[in-house]
């Protein structure tokens, strides 16, 4: 499997750091610096990121009026391909 994924992280990581102001600390938590919808495969150990589509909708309501607020879904979508190289993923991760 390439490491496309980890070597476009590390470019745009430090294309990112040219602006973070001299004294700030970036930080390093868990979620908080890296690909949005990361997951970490079982099989081959690696980490992927899922692509995220969402859906919002209104509701009737029961007097058949629309509801004030939206409903959000959201589902995540695994590439079988690496969307830089084009290289396909090992195992069945689509």
């Amino acid at each position: 499997m390439c490491d496309c994924m980890k070597n476009t992280a590390e470019k745009v990581r430090g294309h990112l750091e040219k602006r973070v102001p001299i004294n700030a600390e970036v930080s390093t938590g868990l979620g908080d610096t890296g690909w949005q919808d990361e997951w970490l495969s079982l099989e081959d150990g690696k980490l992927h990121v899922m692509l995220i589509y969402k859906l919002a909708y209104r509701a009737r309501k029961k007097d058949g009026s629309m509801a004030k607020n939206l409903t959000r879904l959201s589902t995540g979508v695994s590439m079988a391909y690496c969307p830089f190289c084009g290289e396909k993923f090992g195992g069945d991760h689509a």
